[in-house]
């Protein structure tokens, strides 16, 4: 069970798990977009669903808003290093 206690393998599987989220928020974004390109609603609904289809695009598109920072920090706040005119920086949050 010591598995589960490495940092690393629980970094890998909160990646993995945003990169699901990712594409499955995405693939939700592409389906709503494709409601909206078709022709077959009636005159009279048409500006309802339209309102009903862009405020759930907003809320999918707010949530991969939060995945995709939500993996920018799993993946870049782990380490951290640069190097400017000769001079080296470098900051990790591993323990050791």
């Amino acid at each position: 069970m010591t598995g589960f206690r490495d940092p690393q393998w629980r970094r890998s599987l909160l990646a993995l798990a945003f990169v699901g989220a990712g594409m499955a928020l995405t693939a939700f974004a592409a389906l709503l977009a494709a409601i909206v390109a078709s022709d077959r609603w009636p005159p009279a609904l048409a500006a309802a669903r339209l309102t009903a289809v862009s405020h759930a695009l907003f809320a999918c598109l707010a949530l991969l808003a939060i995945v995709l920072i939500g993996l920018g920090m799993s993946v870049a706040l782990r380490q951290l290093s640069a190097r400017f005119m000769g001079a080296d920086f470098t900051a990790s949050g591993e323990t050791k």
